[in-house]
């Protein structure tokens, strides 16, 4: 028997990343729809950076887009081949309060476990999306490797899950509207007169505002600052940057970072699944703290 680490599609885990990375973690598939056409992230064989070049420029012509939160069928089917072989299970999913994903693994995990009548499947919560969830993942794996046991690997799961801290900025802030974040009148007037949100993943499991400043290249500095400030032991972590589509500014912040000291910075584009949620132009940065305070 032997401890299987599980994500969601929400984690930013994409095949290449894991394979670049050597873990053995499982990410559970979501489902994107763009018009009629539905794709499974991350199951469909795709080209994940020119799909994202295309996908963001898709919501910025306000095509037909959602996502489907994974049910708990899905979960169970997951995690069947691990079960049936007798190993226990550690999974990782989206903020329950920004995603039903969590409620639905926990039904899961709850159906295994009483037909077992011990705990196989455990959840985590991660309390945030994108790599704030699959820094979590990886440090769950990361355990797996050193020995640690299923008890210890949780404790610590629930715990360093607060450390992991998950900043962003937004391009537009309309599409955090259709998600009933602000008000549309009040970000009509935001967006008149130039504010920037500076958001990150809160203590409940939700995205908070961290600050408002104006203009765009002051938020993205902010970001940076903020890492320079909170980051625990830069030598020894790689901080990820994540975006929806804007690279260019992207790389203007991981050189920032690196004339700070911080020399340890990768660039992805930010995960499909909760990219749909937060819209073109967002850039995002994942790295370990002493909490999220």
């Amino acid at each position: 028997m032997s401890i299987k680490i599980y994500a969601d599609a929400g984690s930013n885990l994409i095949p290449s990343f894991l394979k670049k990375l050597n873990k053995e973690i499982k990410v559970v598939s979501m489902q994107l729809t763009i018009d009629d056409t539905v794709y499974r992230c991350y199951d469909d064989d795709i080209d994940i950076e020119q799909f994202s070049k295309n996908f963001y420029q898709m919501m910025r012509e306000d095509r037909n887009i959602y996502t489907s939160q994974v049910n708990p069928d899905d979960f169970i089917q997951a995690f069947k081949e691990d079960v049936d072989a007798g190993h226990q299970i550690i999974c990782f999913t989206l903020a329950k309060g920004i995603s039903g994903t969590y409620n639905s693994a926990c039904i899961a995990r709850d159906m295994i476990n009483e037909e077992h009548g011990k705990e196989i499947v455990y959840v985590v919560d991660a309390a945030t999306a994108g790599f704030g969830e699959g820094l979590q993942a990886i440090h769950a794996a990361d355990l797996v490797e050193k020995g640690w046991d299923f008890k210890a690997i949780v404790e610590e799961a629930e715990t360093f899950k607060f450390k992991v801290r998950s900043e962003f900025t937004v391009g537009d802030i309309k599409y955090l509207i259709k998600k009933g974040r602000v008000s549309s009148l009040v970000a009509k007037f935001i967006n008149l007169i130039k504010i920037k949100f500076l958001l990150k993943g809160s203590l409940d499991s939700k995205i908070e505002v961290s600050g408002k400043v104006f203009g765009r290249k002051i938020a993205l500095r902010r970001l940076a600052d903020t890492c320079i400030e909170k980051i625990k032991n830069p030598d020894e972590q790689t901080v990820l940057i994540s975006h929806c589509d804007a690279e260019e500014e992207a790389i203007g912040l991981k050189n920032y970072l690196n004339e700070k000291g911080i020399k340890n910075v990768d660039i992805h584009f930010y995960d499909l699944i909760t990219g749909a949620h937060i819209g073109p132009d967002t850039i995002a940065i994942f790295y370990v703290g002493e909490n999220r305070n």
